[in-house]
Protein backbone atom coordinates (compact mmCIF):
# COMPACT_ATOMS: atom_id res chain seq x y z
CA UNK A 1 0.00 0.00 0.00
CA UNK A 2 1.39 3.38 -0.99
CA UNK A 3 2.17 5.87 1.75
CA UNK A 4 0.98 9.47 1.41
CA UNK A 5 4.50 10.52 0.40
CA UNK A 6 4.63 7.77 -2.24
CA UNK A 7 1.23 8.87 -3.60
CA UNK A 8 2.50 12.44 -4.01
CA UNK A 9 5.62 11.17 -5.80
CA UNK A 10 3.43 9.23 -8.23
CA UNK A 11 1.28 12.28 -8.93
CA UNK A 12 4.23 14.59 -9.55
CA UNK A 13 5.73 12.00 -11.92
CA UNK A 14 2.35 11.79 -13.70
CA UNK A 15 2.02 8.09 -12.84
CA UNK A 16 -1.76 8.26 -12.69
CA UNK A 17 -4.67 6.71 -14.61
CA UNK A 18 -6.95 9.48 -15.95
CA UNK A 19 -10.70 8.90 -15.45
CA UNK A 20 -12.55 12.26 -15.69
CA UNK A 21 -16.06 10.92 -15.14
CA UNK A 22 -18.99 12.24 -13.13
CA UNK A 23 -19.73 10.22 -10.00
CA UNK A 24 -22.17 10.23 -7.12
CA UNK A 25 -20.60 10.98 -3.75
CA UNK A 26 -21.80 10.61 -0.16
CA UNK A 27 -20.21 13.57 1.65
CA UNK A 28 -20.02 14.07 5.42
CA UNK A 29 -20.26 17.80 6.18
CA UNK A 30 -19.19 17.30 9.80
CA UNK A 31 -16.01 15.43 8.86
CA UNK A 32 -15.64 17.52 5.69
CA UNK A 33 -14.73 14.53 3.55
CA UNK A 34 -16.28 12.06 1.10
CA UNK A 35 -17.37 8.79 2.68
CA UNK A 36 -18.34 6.84 -0.43
CA UNK A 37 -18.56 7.24 -4.20
CA UNK A 38 -20.12 5.24 -6.98
CA UNK A 39 -18.33 4.69 -10.29
CA UNK A 40 -19.73 2.61 -13.14
CA UNK A 41 -22.17 0.82 -10.86
CA UNK A 42 -19.58 -0.03 -8.18
CA UNK A 43 -19.46 1.55 -4.75
CA UNK A 44 -16.16 2.50 -3.12
CA UNK A 45 -15.92 3.12 0.64
CA UNK A 46 -13.40 5.79 1.64
CA UNK A 47 -11.23 4.67 4.57
CA UNK A 48 -8.64 7.47 4.61
CA UNK A 49 -8.44 11.10 3.55
CA UNK A 50 -4.88 11.71 2.34
CA UNK A 51 -5.43 15.40 1.71
CA UNK A 52 -7.93 18.11 0.81
CA UNK A 53 -6.73 20.85 -1.55
CA UNK A 54 -8.38 24.12 -2.55
CA UNK A 55 -7.71 24.14 -6.28
CA UNK A 56 -9.28 27.52 -6.97
CA UNK A 57 -11.16 30.26 -5.14
CA UNK A 58 -13.25 31.67 -8.01
CA UNK A 59 -15.26 29.63 -8.57
CA UNK A 60 -14.47 27.67 -5.41
CA UNK A 61 -13.42 24.08 -5.95
CA UNK A 62 -11.86 21.34 -3.85
CA UNK A 63 -9.88 18.22 -4.64
CA UNK A 64 -9.89 15.28 -2.22
CA UNK A 65 -7.22 12.60 -2.28
CA UNK A 66 -8.79 9.46 -0.79
CA UNK A 67 -7.88 5.85 -0.15
CA UNK A 68 -10.66 3.29 -0.56
CA UNK A 69 -11.15 0.04 1.32
CA UNK A 70 -9.39 -1.99 -1.39
CA UNK A 71 -6.26 0.16 -0.93
CA UNK A 72 -6.40 2.13 -4.17
CA UNK A 73 -6.03 5.93 -4.14
CA UNK A 74 -8.32 8.24 -6.13
CA UNK A 75 -8.64 11.98 -6.65
CA UNK A 76 -12.21 13.31 -6.30
CA UNK A 77 -12.81 16.82 -7.63
CA UNK A 78 -15.73 18.92 -6.41
CA UNK A 79 -16.46 21.35 -9.22
CA UNK A 80 -18.67 24.21 -7.99
CA UNK A 81 -19.92 25.99 -11.06
CA UNK A 82 -23.25 27.73 -10.38
CA UNK A 83 -23.90 30.28 -7.60
CA UNK A 84 -27.40 30.16 -6.06
CA UNK A 85 -28.80 33.02 -3.91
CA UNK A 86 -30.94 31.79 -1.03
CA UNK A 87 -32.04 33.72 2.06
CA UNK A 88 -29.53 36.48 1.49
CA UNK A 89 -26.64 34.01 1.21
CA UNK A 90 -24.84 32.57 -1.79
CA UNK A 91 -24.59 28.81 -2.17
CA UNK A 92 -22.94 26.84 -4.93
CA UNK A 93 -24.35 24.05 -7.05
CA UNK A 94 -21.75 21.69 -8.40
CA UNK A 95 -20.77 18.20 -9.46
CA UNK A 96 -18.28 15.53 -8.43
CA UNK A 97 -15.68 14.35 -10.90
CA UNK A 98 -13.55 11.24 -10.40
CA UNK A 99 -10.33 12.84 -11.61
CA UNK A 100 -7.81 9.98 -11.64
CA UNK A 101 -6.50 6.87 -9.91
CA UNK A 102 -2.91 6.72 -8.68
CA UNK A 103 -0.81 3.91 -10.11
CA UNK A 104 0.07 1.30 -7.51
CA UNK A 105 3.71 0.48 -8.28
CA UNK A 106 6.41 2.87 -7.11
CA UNK A 107 10.14 2.63 -7.83
CA UNK A 108 12.30 2.08 -4.73
CA UNK A 109 13.77 5.44 -3.69
CA UNK A 110 16.14 4.14 -0.99
CA UNK A 111 17.83 0.96 0.16
CA UNK A 112 15.94 -1.55 2.28
CA UNK A 113 17.64 -0.52 5.55
CA UNK A 114 16.57 3.11 5.22
CA UNK A 115 13.11 1.97 4.17
CA UNK A 116 12.86 0.00 7.42
CA UNK A 117 13.86 3.13 9.34
CA UNK A 118 11.27 5.19 7.43
CA UNK A 119 8.60 2.59 8.28
CA UNK A 120 9.63 2.78 11.95
CA UNK A 121 9.60 6.58 11.91
CA UNK A 122 6.43 6.97 9.84
CA UNK A 123 7.80 8.70 6.73
CA UNK A 124 10.99 9.46 4.82
CA UNK A 125 12.39 13.00 5.06
CA UNK A 126 15.75 14.82 4.75
CA UNK A 127 16.33 14.89 8.52
CA UNK A 128 15.82 11.13 8.74
CA UNK A 129 18.33 10.68 5.90
CA UNK A 130 20.84 12.88 7.75
CA UNK A 131 20.47 10.77 10.87
CA UNK A 132 21.00 7.63 8.78
CA UNK A 133 24.16 8.98 7.13
CA UNK A 134 25.71 10.39 10.30
CA UNK A 135 25.16 7.10 12.13
CA UNK A 136 26.73 5.09 9.31
CA UNK A 137 29.69 7.48 9.17
CA UNK A 138 30.27 7.30 12.91
CA UNK A 139 30.12 3.50 13.01
CA UNK A 140 32.64 3.31 10.16
CA UNK A 141 35.10 5.60 11.95
CA UNK A 142 34.65 3.88 15.30
CA UNK A 143 34.77 0.29 14.03
CA UNK A 144 38.01 -0.68 15.76
CA UNK A 145 37.02 0.86 19.10
CA UNK A 146 33.63 -0.83 19.03
CA UNK A 147 35.16 -4.22 18.19
CA UNK A 148 36.77 -4.22 21.64
CA UNK A 149 33.34 -4.26 23.23
CA UNK A 150 33.20 -0.58 24.12
CA UNK A 151 29.67 0.65 24.70
CA UNK A 152 28.56 3.29 22.22
CA UNK A 153 26.77 6.43 23.40
CA UNK A 154 25.46 9.43 21.49
CA UNK A 155 24.86 13.10 22.25
CA UNK A 156 22.49 14.75 19.75
CA UNK A 157 21.92 18.50 19.57
CA UNK A 158 18.43 18.54 18.02
CA UNK A 159 15.04 16.84 18.24
CA UNK A 160 14.47 16.31 14.52
CA UNK A 161 13.58 13.08 12.72
CA UNK A 162 17.30 12.28 12.66
CA UNK A 163 16.96 11.03 16.24
CA UNK A 164 14.86 8.05 15.17
CA UNK A 165 17.43 7.01 12.57
CA UNK A 166 20.22 7.25 15.15
CA UNK A 167 18.27 5.14 17.62
CA UNK A 168 17.49 2.53 14.97
CA UNK A 169 21.04 2.26 13.56
CA UNK A 170 23.13 2.53 16.74
CA UNK A 171 20.83 0.96 19.30
CA UNK A 172 21.40 4.01 21.51
CA UNK A 173 17.99 5.11 22.77
CA UNK A 174 16.53 7.45 25.35
CA UNK A 175 15.13 4.43 27.16
CA UNK A 176 18.47 2.64 27.59
CA UNK A 177 20.12 5.94 28.59
CA UNK A 178 22.74 5.75 25.85
CA UNK A 179 21.27 8.71 23.95
CA UNK A 180 21.42 12.22 25.37
CA UNK A 181 19.42 14.91 23.56
CA UNK A 182 20.19 18.61 23.91
CA UNK A 183 17.78 20.55 21.72
CA UNK A 184 20.03 23.30 20.39
CA UNK A 185 18.59 23.02 16.88
CA UNK A 186 21.90 21.93 15.33
CA UNK A 187 22.76 18.87 13.25
CA UNK A 188 25.65 18.07 15.55
CA UNK A 189 26.18 14.58 16.93
CA UNK A 190 28.89 13.31 19.26
CA UNK A 191 29.56 9.56 19.37
CA UNK A 192 31.40 8.23 22.42
CA UNK A 193 33.13 4.87 22.29
CA UNK A 194 35.10 5.31 25.52
CA UNK A 195 35.53 7.56 28.50
CA UNK A 196 38.22 9.91 27.17
CA UNK A 197 36.89 11.53 24.01
CA UNK A 198 34.08 11.55 21.50
CA UNK A 199 33.75 11.82 17.73
CA UNK A 200 31.90 15.05 16.96
CA UNK A 201 30.17 15.14 13.56
CA UNK A 202 28.54 18.40 12.45
CA UNK A 203 26.71 19.31 9.27
CA UNK A 204 28.96 21.54 7.16
CA UNK A 205 27.72 25.11 6.49
CA UNK A 206 26.17 25.51 3.04
CA UNK A 207 26.22 21.81 2.17
CA UNK A 208 22.42 21.91 1.90
CA UNK A 209 21.81 25.17 0.01
CA UNK A 210 18.52 27.01 0.36
CA UNK A 211 15.91 26.27 -2.30
CA UNK A 212 13.54 29.27 -2.78
CA UNK A 213 10.93 27.14 -4.58
CA UNK A 214 10.94 24.60 -1.77
CA UNK A 215 10.67 27.31 0.88
CA UNK A 216 7.72 28.97 -0.87
CA UNK A 217 5.88 25.66 -1.30
CA UNK A 218 6.49 24.81 2.36
CA UNK A 219 5.03 28.17 3.36
CA UNK A 220 1.91 27.54 1.25
CA UNK A 221 1.48 24.02 2.63
CA UNK A 222 1.76 25.23 6.23
CA UNK A 223 -0.79 27.97 5.48
CA UNK A 224 -3.19 25.46 3.91
CA UNK A 225 -2.98 27.23 0.53
CA UNK A 226 -1.17 24.62 -1.58
CA UNK A 227 -2.90 22.78 -4.41
CA UNK A 228 -2.47 19.05 -4.94
CA UNK A 229 0.10 19.57 -7.69
CA UNK A 230 2.05 22.03 -5.54
CA UNK A 231 2.05 19.55 -2.67
CA UNK A 232 3.22 16.80 -5.02
CA UNK A 233 5.95 19.08 -6.37
CA UNK A 234 7.11 19.76 -2.80
CA UNK A 235 7.41 16.01 -2.22
CA UNK A 236 9.60 15.72 -5.33
CA UNK A 237 11.87 18.50 -4.05
CA UNK A 238 12.11 16.68 -0.71
CA UNK A 239 13.04 13.49 -2.55
CA UNK A 240 15.75 15.35 -4.48
CA UNK A 241 17.22 16.62 -1.22
CA UNK A 242 17.06 13.11 0.27
CA UNK A 243 18.83 11.69 -2.79
CA UNK A 244 21.52 14.37 -2.49
CA UNK A 245 22.08 13.51 1.17
CA UNK A 246 22.32 9.79 0.40
CA UNK A 247 24.66 10.22 -2.60
CA UNK A 248 27.03 12.85 -1.20
CA UNK A 249 30.22 11.51 0.46
CA UNK A 250 29.98 11.63 4.25
CA UNK A 251 33.17 13.71 4.43
CA UNK A 252 31.44 16.38 2.33
CA UNK A 253 28.31 16.38 4.50
CA UNK A 254 29.91 16.33 7.93
CA UNK A 255 32.92 17.93 9.60
CA UNK A 256 34.60 15.52 12.03
CA UNK A 257 36.82 16.08 15.04
CA UNK A 258 37.61 14.38 18.33
CA UNK A 259 37.14 16.19 21.63
CA UNK A 260 36.89 15.46 25.36
CA UNK A 261 33.31 14.72 26.40
CA UNK A 262 31.78 14.08 29.79
CA UNK A 263 28.78 11.85 30.35
CA UNK A 264 26.27 12.29 33.18
CA UNK A 265 26.01 9.68 35.92
CA UNK A 266 24.36 6.43 34.82
CA UNK A 267 22.70 5.86 38.18
CA UNK A 268 19.14 4.68 37.64
CA UNK A 269 16.54 5.15 40.36
CA UNK A 270 13.14 3.51 40.16
CA UNK A 271 11.80 4.63 43.54
CA UNK A 272 8.76 6.90 43.40
CA UNK A 273 7.57 9.56 45.79
CA UNK A 274 4.68 11.99 45.49
CA UNK A 275 5.15 15.65 44.72
CA UNK A 276 3.77 17.68 47.61
CA UNK A 277 2.18 20.22 45.24
CA UNK A 278 0.44 18.20 42.50
CA UNK A 279 0.38 14.88 44.34
CA UNK A 280 1.62 12.89 41.33
CA UNK A 281 4.24 10.12 41.68
CA UNK A 282 7.73 11.24 40.62
CA UNK A 283 11.12 9.53 40.47
CA UNK A 284 12.79 10.37 43.78
CA UNK A 285 15.87 11.63 41.93
CA UNK A 286 13.70 14.27 40.22
CA UNK A 287 12.21 15.83 43.35
CA UNK A 288 13.58 19.15 44.60
CA UNK A 289 13.12 20.89 47.92
CA UNK A 290 11.15 24.15 47.71
CA UNK A 291 9.90 25.96 50.84
CA UNK A 292 10.42 22.76 52.88
CA UNK A 293 8.27 20.79 50.44
CA UNK A 294 9.47 18.17 47.96
CA UNK A 295 8.11 19.01 44.52
CA UNK A 296 8.54 18.00 40.90
CA UNK A 297 10.18 20.05 38.16
CA UNK A 298 6.84 20.68 36.44
CA UNK A 299 5.41 22.40 39.50
CA UNK A 300 8.59 24.37 40.05
CA UNK A 301 8.50 25.68 36.48
CA UNK A 302 4.81 26.61 36.69
CA UNK A 303 3.92 24.26 33.81
CA UNK A 304 1.30 22.30 35.71
CA UNK A 305 -1.70 24.51 34.72
CA UNK A 306 -0.74 24.38 31.03
CA UNK A 307 -0.12 20.65 31.22
CA UNK A 308 -3.51 20.05 32.84
CA UNK A 309 -5.25 21.69 29.86
CA UNK A 310 -3.71 19.33 27.28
Amino acid sequence: MLTREAVLRQIDADRVIPIQELVGVLYDHRLRMPLRFCHRGREYDVVELLGAFRESTSPPSMLYLVRVREGSVFALYLDLTEPVALGGQTFWRGQWVLHFQVEEEEPMLVDIRLKQIADFHGHLCPDLALGYRVSQYALERLTIALMSGTLLRVVAENTTSAIDAIQYITGCTLGNRRLLVRDWGKHVYTFLSGEAEGLRLSLRPGVLPENPEMAELERKIQAGQATLLETARYQTLLDQRITFILDTPAETLFAARYLPVGWPSDSVATGLACCEICGEPVLETHLLLQNSRRCCLACLSDTLPARALI
